[in-house]
């Protein structure tokens, strides 16, 4: 049965933000949330949760990386994703009224745009967004469960097998030892599994703001180029000198007017967000770089040859550390950033504001085949305006790169193409020694920045 809210009749007021909002109010970190007392006091609360969750792991890893390291390694994989979040939701707070204002303004432009084809399209868009960041929390959601159920399933097989529970919580993390014992302790389980809920929440929040604001500016570029084609549309009557010609050459005036007002306010509110998106973006790609390190080494480390249950004195140890391992990877791919999972991450990511930017030039486009130069000087200077501020796009970027997408799939194209031609002289050669093309060579040094899909900025 698909939740109501993924369905394409679902109410348009309510898209807005869907999930991103209800992930934040949840920790009490929602910016456009009414503060009170009680509500600041929760988000101090999961804040401190949090971070002290994430010191616990963090020691309990360094303290286990000299005596096993798979075992440290099952705590400082997620403790980066709850240091990621950490991150995220500090940023959130820190420009709360920016997030504020962005969401008011958005949600004011996206309103006022009531035509037919415009709803269409706010219909297409929205609905997009909404599933994209379901999709997030999805996997978020299941992750964070599967640790707790791990422990709860370890301890019911140690519990039927008539041995001995053990005391630990569904993160690993290092606490004083009166809380990991009766009757403390499963109040201590609770807070960790409420700290993975905190850190699922706080992701999806910052990195739905992310894709959100992406594509709702998508949405109002697209509304923008609708305005544009209807008010440019070819009215034969125009090219007569009549008093109902000067009467619709005014109206396409203040129509124009009005676009290129929506145009100027949208390019103003995208460079807000590019702006106090940065420090977010920074840290996840410093952040993600280590957590997909760490998942890696995890995999390549475990022993994951499955054991009959009752036979095995550490059940934890063999099958659930590899489907946590597993199900942590396939939820960590959207986020992630190494050769292997590049391109899911960029695809995700970077689709979403490359979205943004190519409905931003694909304005000045349709500007350009209408019939704009058929009417008066007045009016194809508008065009003119319309067109070169279009191009002027605006992305976020981290500092030194640029997230580019084209620049990557380049890259990645390039290589694969050098490496079939590499295989098929390998093939024809006879000799043990086949030199490697230059530039293929040349490829793997331009990688250091092409598996980043970024390019460097000055």
């Amino acid at each position: 049965m698909i939740p109501r809210f993924l369905r394409d009749d679902y109410p348009l007021e309510k898209h807005l933000f869907l999930i991103p909002k209800f992930a934040l109010q949840l920790i009490g970190f929602y910016p456009a949330s009414k503060p009170n007392t009680p509500l600041l006091c929760w988000a101090v609360f999961n804040f401190l949760i949090l971070g002290y969750g994430s010191y616990a792991e963090f020691i309990y890893g360094i303290h286990y990386l000299t005596i096993d390291m798979q075992t440290a390694l099952d705590a400082l994989c997620p403790v980066l994703s709850s240091i990621m979040s950490l991150i995220k939701i500090f940023f959130i707070w820190w420009h709360r009224n920016d997030y504020k204002h962005l969401i008011e303004a958005v949600r004011r432009l996206t309103e006022t745009q009531s035509s037919v084809k415009n709803m269409h399209i706010k219909r297409k868009f929205f609905t997009i967004a909404t599933r994209l960041t379901a999709l997030v929390l999805f996997f978020g959601f299941n992750t964070s469960t599967a640790y707790t159920v791990r422990l709860v399933i370890s301890n019911t097989i140690l519990y039927l097998n008539q041995q001995r529970i053990v005391y630990e919580t569904p993160f690993k993390m290092m606490f004083p030892q009166p809380l990991l014992a009766m009757p403390i302790y499963p109040l201590t389980c609770i807070l960790s599994h409420w700290h993975g809920y905190i850190t699922v929440a706080a992701f999806v929040g910052a990195d739905g703001f992310f894709l959100g604001f992406c594509f709702y500016f998508a949405t109002l570029f697209k509304m923008l180029q609708q305005d544009l084609i209807d008010t440019l549309a070819v009215n034969n009557s125009l090219l007569a000198k009549n008093s109902q010609a000067i009467r619709c050459e005014a109206d396409m005036i203040s129509n124009l007017t009005d676009i290129v007002r929506r145009h100027n306010e949208i390019a103003q509110l995208m460079k807000k967000f590019s702006s106090i998106m940065v420090g977010i973006v920074l840290s996840h790609f410093i952040t993600s770089s280590l957590i997909i390190g760490t998942s890696v080494m995890e995999l390549l480390l475990g022993d994951y040859d499955t054991v009959p249950i009752g036979k095995s004195t550490e059940p934890s140890n063999c099958f659930w550390r590899l489907v946590l391992t597993v199900t942590f990877r396939i939820t960590s791919m959207p986020f992630q950033n190494t050769e292997t999972t590049n391109l899911t991450h960029t695809n995700f990511q970077n689709s979403s504001s490359l979205k943004m930017a190519g409905e931003s030039e694909e304005l000045a486009l349709k500007a350009y085949c209408s019939q704009w130069y058929d009417y008066s000087v007045r009016i194809q200077k508008m065009v003119l305006l319309i067109m070169i501020r279009s191009q002027q796009t605006i992305t976020v970027k981290v500092p030194f790169l640029t997230p580019a997408l084209p620049m990557l799939t380049a890259l990645v194209v390039a290589k694969e193409h050098l490496r079939a031609g590499d295989r098929d002289r390998s093939k024809r050669s006879t000799s043990s020694s086949i030199n490697r093309p230059a530039a293929f060579t040349i490829l793997g040094d331009a990688e250091v920045f092409g598996c980043l899909g970024a390019k460097v900025t000055k």
